[in-house]
This record gives C-alpha cells, structure tokens and sequence, in this order.
C-alpha cells in the first residue's frame, strides 16, 4: 500500500501547515485523492490481498464492519485515517456526518443524494422535526470525488449500483463541535441512530411481542404505551406498530380488523397526547415501508438494469430527474422507452419468496397500466390525452376505456414502486 502510504503524508503534511484546522480539511484531502488517481493505481483486489498477506495492519477504525462489507483502513494517522468501503447492496440511510474530509469512488457507481434540512421543533437532543428536501441528485462512476462537510452543512446518501462497489475516503477521526450524526427519515424527522435508551428497547421489544403473538389486548395496551410516553419513544412505539401491522397476512387468518384499522386506533390514541405532532409521523412511517419493499424487491433481482431501476425509484421522487439519469446511464435508447420496458419485464417477473404476483406489486398488470405510464412518463395530461381522438382510439383498441384508464392513473400514483413516476 505504499501509494496509500504516501497519500497520507502528503495529507499530514499539509493539514500541519493548516495548523490541523478543520475547514481546511476537506479541500486538503480532496486535492490528495485528485492527484494520486488511486482508481488508476489501486486494485480493490489487490487490497484484500494485502489484508491477507500483511504482518500486521493499521489501527482499524471499524473493527466489527458496520459500515462496509468490508470497512478496511489503510492509513492511520493520528487526526485522521483513509478507509476502503466495499459495498455488496445499496445503502439507504440519508445522514450526516461528525466528521470531514472526502471520498472517491473506486470500483463501481452510486447514485449520490444531497438534501437540506430545515429543522422547525427540536423534541430533544436525539430527536427533531423539520422539513428535509433533495437538493440535488448526481449519479457517481469510478473516479469521481466529492467533498465531506460536517455537520448539516452536507446531509446526503450515496446508494450503490454494482455488486460489488468500493469506495476510499480519507476522513478526520472526529469533530466536537459536531458529535451528533444524525440520520434523517423523510420528509420530516432527524434522529440520533446511535442513542440507546434501555428503557425505551425493552418496550419496543413488548410490542413486537404483543404483536407477533397477536394477543387480544395489543391494541389496548399499546394504546396505553403512547399515552403515557414521550413523543420520541411514541414514534419508536408507532414504527414497530406499523411494520407489525400494515399488511399483516395474519389479519385475515385471525379474523381481525385490518392491520390499517388496528394501526389508526392505537395512531388516534398517540394524537390525544402528542396532538398534531403525530400527524407527521404517517408520511415518514410510509415512506420506510415503500423503501423496505424496493429493497426486498431489489436484493432478488439478477438484471443490473432492472436493480438500476428500482434504485431510481428507491432514491429519487421526481419523474423528470429519474429520466434524466437514466438517460445519462443508457444515452443510446430514449430513457422512456427505457422504462416501460423495464416495467413490463418487471411485470412479469416474480419476487422470490413474495405473495405478489409480480415485482411491481401490481395485480393484472396489463396494457391499459402500461399506457397510463406511458402519458405519466411523457407529461401528457389524462384531461388533453382524453381529448384526442387518435389516443382514445388507442385507449379503445386496448379493450380498456377514459375511465379506466383515470382510476388506473389514482391506482399507480399510489403504488410503492411506481409512485415517483407518477407525480
């Protein structure tokens, strides 16, 4: 690892004469990563074998591999250390960092997300609501580099495409003013990940019981739960009730109300406490179900395409910024042409293990869906569409009808998968 060797003197040496200022930092080690050209110099494989092969390693940052698959460090100094993260499956955390410093990509591609995030209530210090909004979507190839700015001034995620993805970051062991890194849950609330109140993970832990078991006083006793807990443990309380219940297939074999009902009754009885704070909670729990299901879907699929997709779908709301990147990946086809070939085959294609009948969760997925699509995807209005004879021609020639094809329209804008392209 001797060019890893000298890229951390050069950063050393050059922090120094900064006088180990931490604003400087990030233009220190993004100038070291531009210069050195490691994605040229450095084989990703020829760093696993350096793992296997040397006496003894650097001081390693992360020793239980939390973030990565492995995280590797290869330069330790004694303010700051140069990590290699391999990555097998896209990351979905939108976070913040204690830290600065830079990264560049090594092996693979990424789709990078920057967001900014107007904070409105702080509940405590683990614990606040806002407004979180994308900024900005860039898709990564090898070679790129980006700044790490500390704190919120750089709230981002970066999502891996190829299996595997490696990144290199050179990074500061840690900023105090700083300390809290914070993850953010979309589109309102930033939270501690690294807070741990035994208190709290006890309850949790009663409620998945409650729950799994499905025991005739759940609902009461989870009632009672948020009723008497702070807001921040009720919206831990709120996440487990949910994951439990929205779409429980035990529902109907217990004869039970629906998982939806069950949850509104024990989500009305938080809103006699908290008020309308918890109105804000359905958007954020919703939003971590629509992601936990394209993640399902995503880890069972083979086609690198069809992964590209989903990982749109999973990272980007907006119809015009996912064409756009999939026009930058495939710049020979027209992305949407692109897309409804990627959702037909995903159409009949099966999630493996899954009670749907196909990877879009779509029922009957047919040809008046796929032309619905189609008027989303080229901003055609359903209201100018209905006015042309030739498209309500085409809407006939498919056994379908005007109305058909409007409630078809509400049916996808609500989908888990297709949402973003239908808004």
């Amino acid at each position: 690892m001797q060019v890893v060797q000298e890229v951390g003197a050069l950063v050393e040496r050059k922090w120094r004469e900064e006088n180990y200022r931490e604003d400087s930092f990030p233009e220190i080690a993004l100038a070291a990563l531009s210069a050195a050209e490691l994605a040229k110099r450095l084989d990703p494989w020829d760093i696993v074998r350096w793992v296997h092969n040397a006496e003894t390693l650097p001081a390693q940052q992360d020793v239980d591999g939390r973030f990565g698959n492995p995280p590797i460090t290869l330069f330790s100094g004694s303010r700051f250390y140069i990590d290699v993260y391999f990555w097998l499956d896209g990351t979905t955390s939108i976070h913040q960092h204690a830290f600065s410093g830079a990264f560049q990509v090594l092996l693979g591609s990424s789709i990078h997300s920057l967001y900014g995030f107007k904070e409105e209530r702080v509940i405590n210090e683990h614990f606040s609501m806002g407004q979180l909004t994308l900024k900005e979507v860039q898709l990564l190839k090898q070679n790129d580099i980006r700044p790490i700015m500390r704190g919120r001034d750089f709230i981002h995620s970066l999502f891996h495409l190829d299996r595997p993805s490696a990144t290199i970051t050179i990074r500061t062991k840690h900023t105090p003013s700083a300390s809290l890194q914070y993850d953010y849950r979309k589109p309102f609330i930033a939270i501690d990940p690294f807070f741990k109140d035994a208190d709290t993970t006890k309850r949790i832990q009663t409620v998945s019981l409650l729950l799994s078991m499905n025991h005739p006083q759940a609902e009461k006793m989870i009632s009672e739960l948020v009723c008497q807990s702070d807001f921040h443990t009720a919206y831990y309380v709120l996440a487990e009730t949910f994951r439990h219940l929205i779409g429980n297939p035990m529902d109907e074999l217990f004869k039970m109300s629906t998982g939806r009902d069950r949850f509104n009754a024990i989500l009305g009885a938080a809103r006699t406490r908290h008020g309308e704070l918890v109105d804000l909670l359905l958007p954020v729990l919703e939003e971590e179900e629509r992601k936990a299901q394209l993640v399902s879907r995503r880890t069972t699929l083979t086609s690198d395409e069809h992964r590209f997709f989903l990982a749109l779908l999973l990272n980007v709301p907006d119809r015009v910024k996912i064409l756009e990147l999939v026009g930058q990946r495939f710049n020979e086809r027209d992305p949407v042409d692109s897309v409804l070939d990627w959702i037909d085959e995903l159409a009949n294609t099966r999630v493996l293990g899954s009670r749907q009948s196909n990877s879009l969760g779509i029922e009957g997925f047919g040809p008046a869906h796929q032309l619905t699509l189609e008027y989303f995807l080229r901003g055609v209005p359903l209201e100018v569409a209905f006015q042309d004879p030739e498209q309500v021609a085409d809407i006939n020639n498919i056994g379908s009808s005007v109305a058909a094809i409007s409630e078809l329209a509400r049916v996808l804008a609500r989908s888990p998968v297709l949402k973003p392209l239908c808004t």
